[in-house]
């Protein structure tokens, strides 16, 4: 659907001077929530302007991250779930020459993966990706400039904990595999020299987290099961009218106890004869994931050993599970006496 007359002149106007000027940045924001919706057509212009004008008032960068939030986030169907054709769509307009090389683009794609209850690994990988990025090539990306050369500040491990924690990341509130990777990635290639102090907390933590996580993390329901429910709740009205006549039943002595439950949650007794054993299991679950197994074991001796030596953040690393980890596998001993544990 082509621009209207007005918004098509301010457009061909921006991009034929390259710069976008505050008031400009208003008149598009009126534009694009005059009927309250950010279509796919605000989309392509916002990342269009984005990519045309080299100078753009702070006022665009907000318009930017915040509407194109609206629209992956906020205006899908059911809401907070980015689908595949959306993150490709995203992926594609912000690395469209290779990566990332914008404060604004990397704004906007940690602003849908915090906020998303759900969206494609992927998105969380362009931002880890991102910031190793412009730690490890500082003089050749946009992102990396004014930075010490190869060094971790506090504003990525900001970065780093939005994204590596974000609901709807790789693995939720758990790290994975790929995700711990990446942390060794950024902490070999900047070793110990001007790194900010919060950088080797993080680092230890986070692959601590992968190693030796206690329990599952329950995942995000799936789009599907989203839109069920939403279906399901416009059907039936809301859990709040439901419990509210509920209570009213009760209070006029029309509905049994039982009859009661049934209706709010029909496997409850199921639920309540199985607690004990379930409490048991969970602590199975705990001891089971809190060791570090075999697997991880080598994993993390490969993964220390690849640069040839250990450093303090690994060595800390190693003492943390050593004093945390109620197990941990035996192939795993020579390096901690390596590290003098």
């Amino acid at each position: 659907m082509a621009l209207p007359l007005q918004v098509a002149e301010l457009n061909d106007s921006l991009k034929a001077v390259g710069r976008i000027e505050a008031q400009h940045a208003l008149q598009l924001r009126r534009f694009i929530y005059g009927d309250n919706v950010v279509s796919r057509d605000d989309a392509d212009l916002l990342f269009s302007l984005n990519d045309a004008c080299k100078t753009k008032d702070p006022a665009f960068a907000a318009l930017f991250v915040e509407a194109l939030t609206d629209y992956f986030v906020w205006q899908t169907e059911p809401r907070g779930y980015v689908t595949p054709e959306q993150g490709r769509y995203l992926i594609d307009k912000v690395t469209a020459d290779g990566h990332i090389e914008t404060q604004t683009e990397l704004a906007l794609v940690l602003n849908v993966v915090h906020w998303a209850r759900q969206c494609p690994a992927e998105l969380t990988t362009l931002v880890l990706d991102a910031v190793r990025q412009s730690v490890m090539r500082s003089e050749a990306t946009p992102l990396g400039a004014n930075r010490p050369r190869v060094a971790i500040g506090a504003g990525d491990v900001a970065i780093l904990t939005k994204a590596l924690y974000a609901p709807a990341g790789d693995g939720s509130l758990l790290v994975t595999r790929r995700e711990a990777e990446l942390l060794f990635d950024l902490n070999d290639a900047a070793g110990t020299g001007d790194n900010d102090p919060a950088w080797g907390q993080f680092f230890v933590h986070a692959v601590a987290n992968h190693l030796t996580n206690p329990l599952d993390v329950k995942p995000a329901p799936t789009r599907e099961m989203a839109a069920h429910r939403e279906r399901w709740l416009d059907e039936r009205g809301s859990v709040a009218s439901l419990l509210s006549g509920v209570a009213g039943a009760l209070a006029g002595g029309d509905i049994p106890t039982r009859q009661v439950m049934d209706e709010i949650d029909p496997t409850w007794d199921k639920h309540f004869n199985k607690e004990t054993i379930a409490i048991a299991d969970a602590a199975k679950l705990q001891a089971a994931r809190e060791a570090v197994d075999a697997d991880e074991a080598r994993w993390l001796a490969d993964r220390i050993q690849r640069d040839g030596s250990i450093d303090e953040n690994e060595r800390a690393l190693l003492a943390f599970l050593k004093r945390e980890s109620p197990s941990i596998d035996a192939a795993l001993v020579p390096l901690m006496k390596q590290a003098g544990l």
